[in-house]
């Protein structure tokens, strides 16, 4: 009883400790609307018992910005008695889980075409101050929508070993993603990160919307371009602080 109880507080916490709005793994190129909230909460499964944690709160500034707070890279294990795992010794790297602040940018360039540019920074969590370290992740996408069904986006990436894991200590790449919607309710979705690090994966999945503010994704989590990874399914949950299909 007391693992499940274990979990049932740390889903609790991970949803009031909401991030900056992404496909399944990288950015989506959207802003949230000035004084509005988005909430994402992400669990990648690799077995029926071991998955992962991501949450995500963003709030929009106006102008273009948005800023939010993720709370991510949470290994949850249900038949373990240590429900929560976490690592922060740094001859281990990637640390987890993480505590980051996000901040982004976007341009409209052209009638189909926008730029982004953001950061998600924070530390580590641990009970030992000589061992949180900071975790960035620092990109720019280009964001093309050439039609109001399709969007296509990608751009480079720089982070650092906290973040992906290493060596290096720092790692520079590419990531894409795409956007097709079906219909008004139907999406498909999928995104890749380029590299050998914990990152370089690949989601292909599609979603549901329910009436006007919720989103359900499922996705396959490939290990490609790293193959040392491990496959999974993705399980996304979007909330909009409005009727984003009104809008």
């Amino acid at each position: 009883m007391q693992k499940y109880v274990q979990v049932a507080f740390f889903l609790i916490f991970s949803i009031g400790c909401q991030a900056q709005q992404n496909l399944f793994n990288i950015p989506s190129g959207d802003i949230t609307p000035s004084k509005k909230i988005f909430y994402q909460q992400q669990f990648n499964f690799y077995q029926i018992d071991e998955l992962e944690s991501k949450s995500h709160f963003v709030y929009g500034l106006g102008k273009g910005w948005d800023a939010g707070l993720n709370f991510v890279d949470l290994p949850l294990k249900i038949n373990d008695r240590e429900i929560v795992s976490y690592n922060d010794n740094s001859n281990r790297k990637p640390l987890y889980p993480l505590l980051m602040a996000s901040l982004q940018k976007q341009w409209q360039i052209a009638s189909h075409w926008q730029v982004n540019v953001g950061t998600q920074v924070g530390p580590n969590l641990s009970n030992r101050v000589d061992n949180k370290k900071i975790a960035y992740f620092n990109y720019a996408v280009v964001r093309w929508g050439p039609s109001e069904k399709a969007h296509l986006l990608a751009g480079p990436y720089i982070s650092n070993d906290v973040f992906v894991g290493g060596p290096p200590d720092q790692q520079i790449g590419f990531m894409a993603g795409y956007e097709y919607k079906i219909n008004e309710k139907l999406l498909l979705m999928g995104d890749f990160i380029s590299g050998d690090h914990k990152k370089s994966q690949t989601v292909i999945g599609a979603g549901y919307t329910f009436g006007d503010r919720v989103q359900l994704f499922l996705g396959g989590l490939m290990a490609f371009p790293n193959r040392e990874l491990q496959n999974g399914l993705v399980v996304e949950l979007n909330w909009y602080g409005w009727d984003f299909l009104k809008r």
